[in-house]
C-alpha cells in the first residue's frame, strides 16, 4: 500500500464527505497514532464503527466519533430535532458516513481497483485495537472540528 497516497486519499475523502455533505468545518491534527489521540476515560462518549474491506488491500476501517457529534449530524441529516433522533438513527448515520468516506477514499487512491466493502457495524471501544496482527500497516487520521475530535483509522492486513 502506498501509505502517503492513502493518507492523502483519506483526507480528501473525509473533507468531501464531512465538509461538503454535512457542512462540518474540520482540520486534520498532527496526531498520527491512535495511542496519542485517545485519552483514557473518554471511551464511553465515543461511537466506534468498524468497516471491513477486501481488494488490492484488505483490512478494516475504524471510525471514532463522539456520540454527541453523531447525534448532531444525524439530526441535521434527517431534518429532525436532536430529541427526536434515536441512538439507532445516530449509529446508522455514522455507518453511512464511514461507507461514503471509505468508498470515496478507495476511488481517489486507485480509480481502477475494485474493493468490496463489508457492512459497517458498531463495535465496543476495545475492539478497535484488537483482532489484527502486529504486522498490520496502519494509517491514522486525527480530525478536529470546532468542538470535537474524531478519527479514522485504516488497518491493512499483510
Amino acid at each position: 500500500m502506498e501509505k502517503g497516497k492513502m493518507i492523502s486519499a483519506m483526507k480528501d475523502s473525509i473533507s468531501e464527505v464531512l465538509e461538503k455533505m454535512f457542512f462540518l468545518p474540520l482540520e486534520f491534527s498532527d496526531i498520527a497514532r491512535f495511542e496519542d489521540w485517545w485519552s483514557e476515560g473518554t471511551e464511553d462518549g465515543l461511537l466506534v464503527i468498524r468497516l471491513s474491506f477486501t481488494g488490492p488491500v484488505s483490512g478494516m476501517f475504524f471510525f471514532f466519533m463522539p456520540k454527541s457529534l453523531g447525534l448532531s449530524l444525524a439530526a441535521s441529516f434527517m431534518g429532525e430535532n436532536e430529541a427526536d433522533v434515536s441512538q439507532e438513527h445516530v449509529a446508522d448515520t455514522v455507518k453511512e458516513i464511514i461507507n461514503m468516506i471509505a468508498g470515496n477514499a478507495f476511488g481517489i487512491w486507485d480509480d481502477q481497483a475494485i474493493f468490496d466493502l463489508g457492512i459497517p457495524e458498531t463495535v465496543p471501544f476495545g475492539e478497535a485495537e484488537k483482532g489484527h496482527s502486529e504486522a498490520a500497516e496502519k494509517v491514522f487520521i486525527g480530525i478536529t472540528t470546532l468542538d470535537d475530535s474524531l478519527a479514522l483509522e485504516l488497518v491493512a492486513q499483510p
